[in-house]
């Protein structure tokens, strides 16, 4: 009852209603009568940045987002300022609370107070289905909530991992769900005919890509696979199995790696503890990799695995500027723009024929003989390799495009291992017996909270991170030896 004395009633209209701790409350303990009488304090709604609206009326002064602010971004954006019944939490002029974990803030708010201005009035919560997903916008694989209704993905959530993120996600993260709402992306599979690219079924479009490579292995060509970084691991599999398979000279090459100015590591205030004699840190520090992509380590190792070394897409372009392949196999699915035009048509030109598999048209697409359209990372299933060496499962949140396949199930055709869902686990399992860097995921079962292919560095000099999920609990909980939550679609 005192929380709600001066806390509006805005259920109705307010985006936090649905999963807001006060209306929990509220319902469980509130009575029906209010007492308080006096008038309430009213004050308008503002914008503390241009992602972020805070509500003052709605706030119960529980400090949480001040205390982010202040101990892990250690920005000190949001204070409360005044005392006793006249204090509120806001910022101080001319400074907006716009460090890169800022987004955070909202999801720390139990009672609408700061609300996220991109997802604002736009769904209500009980509509969505939510997804264990992962963020592909950088190497750190960040667990996220990919949430979907009506398929379309409305915002992604952090979701808690003590090894990777805690509860915490960058705000470049946070708006990387749009990119699997974007109506430009490829939604049909073409075939060149008489010079022109033509669409075609999805069966007529595997058929011709599956003939002109083998075309070229029985003719004694070289063929030159590209493996995106934003592949899982399973799909990374298959499509080496499928080249080696046509011919054991071919080569596979690791595709472009998008980079952006340095890591940004964020360390937040170290509160230090003691377990015996070992001294620990029990703050995780958050980085922001300049490697813009999920599974750079994850394809390198399946290509070690089939040709003892990771060709690099700079040494494939020299060694096709060479005339050394006769047909190139591209899988892109990246996020951004990868290659120019002049780049693409020089690509071309070097070889006879060219298969490009991508979620969006490309100038290399335009000039392909055989564009397949595969899925975006939020229709299919699958696992990545973090920076640190952690291999995590991401469920599909979105079944595919019209028009499109996911890419197991495209490279699975051309396997000729029959048309229909492929299930991620199963490859996995398989990948798991076959690879031996994926052993530890025999069965295709990884834990909650993935599993690490090879020892991460240490945390700092001398200083061991103390693993919240290794320390004495006495919560009920996942636990790393537990298995991924239930698998979804293509899963």
């Amino acid at each position: 009852e005192y929380l709600l004395i001066n806390h509006p009633l805005d259920c109705p209209v307010c985006d936090q209603a649905g999963e807001c701790g006060l209306q929990d409350y509220s319902f469980d303990y509130a009575q029906a009568n209010h007492r308080f009488v006096e008038e309430r304090i009213v004050n308008p709604r503002k914008d503390v940045s241009g992602k972020i609206q805070l509500n003052q009326d709605r706030c119960i002064l529980c400090t949480r987002c001040v205390r982010f602010t202040r101990e892990v971004t250690q920005t000190g954006e949001l204070q409360v300022m005044r005392r006793g019944n006249h204090a509120e939490i806001d910022i101080f002029p001319g400074h907006p609370v716009d460090n890169p974990l800022a987004g955070n803030v909202v999801d720390l708010c139990p009672v609408g107070a700061l609300l996220d201005k991109d997802f604002l009035h736009k769904q209500r919560v009980w509509f969505l289905s939510k997804h264990d997903s992962l963020c592909t916008r950088c190497s750190t694989g960040c667990n996220v909530s990919a949430e979907e209704n009506r398929g379309a993905l409305w915002r992604f959530k952090p979701r808690f991992n003590p090894h990777v993120n805690d509860y915490w996600i960058c705000d470049e993260g946070r708006a990387s769900y749009k990119t699997a709402n974007d109506l430009a992306l490829l939604a049909a599979m073409y075939v060149r005919q008489d010079g022109d690219l033509r669409l075609v079924p999805i069966d007529q479009a595997l058929n011709a890509a599956g003939r002109g490579l083998a075309r070229a292995a029985e003719s004694g060509g070289t063929i030159a696979g590209v493996m995106s970084p934003f592949l899982t691991v399973e799909e990374a599999y298959l499509m080496a199995s499928y080249l080696k398979g046509l011919s054991p000279a071919s080569v596979l090459a690791l595709g472009p790696v998008p980079t952006r100015g340095e890591d940004l590591t964020i360390q937040p205030d170290q509160h230090k503890g003691r377990t015996g004699d070992t001294s620990f840190i029990v703050a995780r520090p958050f980085t922001i990799h300049a490697e813009k992509c999920p599974n750079r380590r994850g394809v390198a190792a399946v290509l070690e695995h089939f040709q003892g070394e990771v060709i690099g897409f700079d040494d494939l372009l020299r060694r096709a500027r060479a005339g050394e392949f006769q047909a190139l196999y591209i899988v892109s699915d990246a996020i951004d723009p990868w290659i120019g035009e002049a780049e693409a048509r020089a690509l071309r030109d070097t070889v006879e024929f060219l298969v490009m598999q991508d979620t969006q048209v490309t100038p290399l697409a335009e000039l392909a003989d055989v564009v397949l359209a595969g899925a975006t990372f939020a229709e299919k299933a699958g696992c990545y390799v973090n920076a640190d060496g952690r291999l995590q499962y991401a469920e599909a949140a979105l079944p595919p495009r019209d028009g499109s396949l996911p890419d197991l199930d495209l490279l699975a055709i051309l396997l000729g291992r029959g048309r229909g869902p492929v299930h991620s686990r199963d490859i996995l399992a398989e990948l798991a017996q076959m690879v031996p860097a994926f052993a530890v995921a025999e069965g295709g079962k990884i834990p909650a909270f993935g599993i690490v292919l090879e020892q991460p560095e240490p945390v700092g000099p001398g200083v061991p991170f103390a693993d919240p999920w290794t320390q004495p609990r006495g919560l009920k909980g996942d636990r790393p030896g537990e298995t991924s939550p239930k698998g979804s679609r293509n899963a």
